[in-house]
């Protein structure tokens, strides 16, 4: 079995995990939203993780829960079971598995799948992003002040202050802000041309090795705010429709100082 069928598989029976758990009566409390999450976080991953294993024997795995089991292999898998764990948590749909694979540490698969709503989006490096099997493009739009903008808010308090810093100072830039709470999501709303500009200042390597390959192949350009391609050591993600990229970078590091 090949890597695309193998993680589609692990996403479709992790998915099914999800969507169970999601019934549960106690599962959106917010004093039980924690030990909930956790289980699920868990048990999803335990079934992506064994489902590798089974096709890829031989491949490290990075998964959000559990960390790291590397192995000689040139091939690394990267996991994240459960994106937006407050939605999900609360019952808001706006969620999503994460499977991405480094090959040499270049990204050269991923896949995002949103369990409620089975929409599947991949990308193969070299081959175009996908939204179920349909072709995907981002916008064309070259006026900041047509843009739409996403952000995510951090879970660290001064993170969350940095974020709230810049975008009270480019708010007038751009048409309108929207934050969905799944960074993942997020960045296939942009490959998809449904906004035009995401960032984020404290960039988790799990949540968008999937997204950055999904712009990118639908014709985006993803980077640090330096403008350096993101690696796994990066500390923010801008990610664009490509059009105004350089400009974009000028306004959010003038606005972070």
């Amino acid at each position: 079995m090949d890597i695309k069928k193998t993680a589609i598989e692990a996403a479709n029976k992790a998915a099914e995990i999800l969507i169970q758990k999601s019934k549960e009566k106690n599962a959106f409390t917010m004093k039980n939203a924690h030990d909930i999450q956790t289980e699920v976080d868990l048990l999803s991953e335990k079934t992506i993780i064994s489902t590798i294993k089974k096709h890829f024997p031989e491949h490290s795995i990075f998964a959000e829960e559990s960390g790291k089991q590397i192995t000689s292999s040139d091939y690394l898998w990267v996991i994240d079971p459960l994106d937006g764990t407050i939605n999900y948590s609360r019952g808001i749909h706006e969620v999503c598995i994460i499977i991405a694979v480094q090959h040499k540490e270049e990204i050269i698969f991923d896949l995002i799948y949103q369990p409620f709503t089975k929409d599947l989006y991949i990308a193969e490096k070299g081959k175009g992003a996908f939204h179920n099997n349909k072709k995907l493009t981002v916008s064309k739009e070259t006026e900041l002040i047509n843009m739409i903008i996403a952000t995510e808010n951090s879970s660290h308090m001064e993170k969350r202050k940095e974020t709230h810093k810049i975008l009270s100072n480019i708010c007038d830039k751009f048409r309108n802000i929207r934050i969905f709470g799944c960074g993942a999501l997020t960045l296939t709303k942009l490959a998809s041309g449904k906004i035009d500009l995401f960032f984020k200042t404290k960039y988790n390597h799990w949540d968008f090795a999937a997204g950055a390959l999904l712009v990118e192949e639908a014709g985006g350009t993803v980077t640090d705010l330096q403008g350096n391609p993101i690696t796994q050591h990066s500390k923010e993600i801008v990610a664009t429709n490509a059009l105004k990229h350089k400009e974009i970078l000028e306004l959010l590091n003038k606005a972070n100082n």
